[in-house]
């Protein structure tokens, strides 16, 4: 999970360049000044003055808010409805300037926008992002320009739209915002003590954006345990095993999902990692903890440890957790190895579809192959991974057994068809039963 905070002036370009970025990287744009423009339009129509303090606070019980996410698109709702470009007159700018240093109206919006920003990997922008709302984001940028390019944009934006106005009326009215956010007690204008800063006076927005992701790739990079042992192990292992990746770009760049693959030999989880861009989490059954090195090298590689012997609802626990807070957890349902054998025909259990529904992320179908179905030197080892399944598309409605276990058929047909089986059966709801386990 990433959360990245664009901080700076208005007019510098946060709002088009935050957008840009949420695409490149696949994440979510969340515009927190969008938040205080609506109030701000409220409390125009209301006939009240934005810099009157009382008569702000007064309104705001009366303030419905809505912030929903439609196709990747952030979408407002002010009393039930999207104000579109109403909220983007210079009139409302400034009311929405006035408005946000008030503290009731900011405290009003905190929780909503740290909400957000727990669930899912996001990018906000604004005057205080890095500084009150996100003070833990893994990347903080304070976007500035020169007072002159920042007018001279917003001047072409308005009149793109219609907006009748002059380039020293939006001057004025920016040099006198700008003296106001920096100035405010409230949560002034002014960068982290740890962002990093970007003028971009003299930068075209592809610029702006090559600058902006080169820096979110630099302050994301891991640097830890798994990508040093990945540089050492996965080069060779690819080499020499001639394991291949197809449909990489299925992989969510960020926040957390499940892996779920069939099971061919111990390997299988270096044959995924190897490939994967991203970091893995493995659910590792206890017996492997008590082995040398193996042991070792689980913990630290912060494996999650089961008992396959009953329900562990600790190992649940920590594979929940595991993918709400942003990690990749890798599971393998059939729960046996499979060599040489059809996965269409092998039972499969529900853990996968138990933790997708508790930590409400998706699931990436991965289907390993290997000629003749056993791993061995200069074999070809093909993985295949599939579009991530949706927690939606899974088709939860109250969880409970026999939902975990409809979904657990739909995700690995998912992983058999990627294998391109022969007479591959057509998926079921609840035709592959795992078997239950005897008691001790």
């Amino acid at each position: 999970m990433v959360r990245i905070a664009i901080d700076g002036p208005g007019g510098a370009g946060k709002s088009s360049l935050a957008k840009r970025v949420a695409s490149e990287l696949g994440i979510i744009y969340v515009d927190t000044g969008a938040l205080y423009r609506n109030i701000g339009l409220f409390v125009l129509r209301r006939g009240v003055d934005p810099k009157d303090r009382e008569g702000v606070c007064a309104l705001l019980p009366e303030i419905t808010l809505e912030l929903k996410f439609e196709n990747g698109r952030q979408v407002i709702l002010l009393s039930g409805v999207d104000e579109g470009d109403n909220i983007r007159t210079p009139e409302c700018s400034m009311a929405a300037s006035a408005v946000s240093a008030i503290p009731e109206v900011r405290a009003f919006l905190l929780e909503m926008q740290r909400e957000t920003a727990r669930k899912k990997s996001v990018i906000m922008d604004g005057r205080d992002i890095g500084t009150v709302i996100l003070p833990d984001a893994e990347v903080k940028i304070f976007l500035t320009a020169s007072p002159e390019a920042r007018a001279e944009r917003r001047f072409k934006e308005l009149s793109a739209k219609g907006v009748e106005t002059t380039y020293e009326k939006v001057y004025s009215e920016m040099v006198e915002r700008d003296k106001n956010d920096s100035t405010r007690d409230i949560a002034p204008c002014v960068p982290a003590d740890d962002a990093v800063l970007l003028d971009n006076s003299k930068l075209t927005e592809e610029g702006s954006l090559k600058k902006v992701l080169k820096i979110v790739k630099k302050k994301t990079k891991p640097h830890n345990f798994y990508s040093r042992a990945k540089i050492i192990v996965a080069p060779p292992f690819r080499f020499f095993m001639r394991v291949k990746a197809y449909g990489l770009e299925n992989v969510p760049k960020y926040d957390g999902f499940v892996i779920c693959a069939n099971h061919i030999a111990a390997v299988d989880v270096i044959s995924i990692g190897a490939v994967c861009p991203r970091q893995l989490t493995c659910v590792a059954k206890k017996e492997l903890f008590s082995v040398p090195v193996i042991g070792w090298l689980c913990r630290k590689l912060g494996a999650v440890r089961i008992d396959r012997g009953g329900a562990d609802v600790g190992a649940i626990k920590a594979s929940i957790k595991a993918a709400e807070d942003g990690k990749v957890l890798t599971i393998f349902p059939q729960g046996h190895r499979y060599p040489g054998v059809n996965p269409i025909t092998t039972p499969v259990h529900s853990g996968a579809a138990l933790i997708a529904y508790h930590a409400k992320c998706d699931v990436v179908p991965v289907c390993i192959n290997v000629k003749g179905g056993k791993y061995g030197f200069l074999k070809k080892v093909e993985v295949h991974f599939g579009k991530p399944i949706s927690y939606s598309e899974l088709g939860f409605v109250n969880g409970g057994r026999q939902e975990y276990q409809d979904a657990t058929d739909k995700i690995f047909h998912a992983v058999c068809a990627l294998g391109d089986y022969e007479s591959l059966p057509k998926y079921i709801p609840g035709s592959r039963k795992a078997p239950k386990r005897k008691k001790k």
